[in-house]
């Protein structure tokens, strides 16, 4: 039962991926075999522009509420 929890999230992993290359300044590279994956990953590559990676420290201004 373990095995199949890889393949049970494609999209949260493709999702995680785009993130990631944005976080670390890669270009975009989408998978061209699957467009649902290649959706999931441009969408999380463009959150991945807005948010701030999980490395960098929050500035004060981010806490200000």
């Amino acid at each position: 039962m373990m095995s199949s929890n890889d393949s049970s999230h494609p999209d949260q992993e493709w999702f995680d991926r785009g993130k990631e290359d944005a976080w670390s300044g890669k270009s975009k590279q989408p998978p061209e075999h699957d467009p649902q994956a290649a959706s999931f990953y441009d969408l999380g590559y463009s959150e991945g522009e807005i948010e701030r990676p999980p490395t960098s420290k929050p500035s004060a201004d981010v806490e200000n509420s």
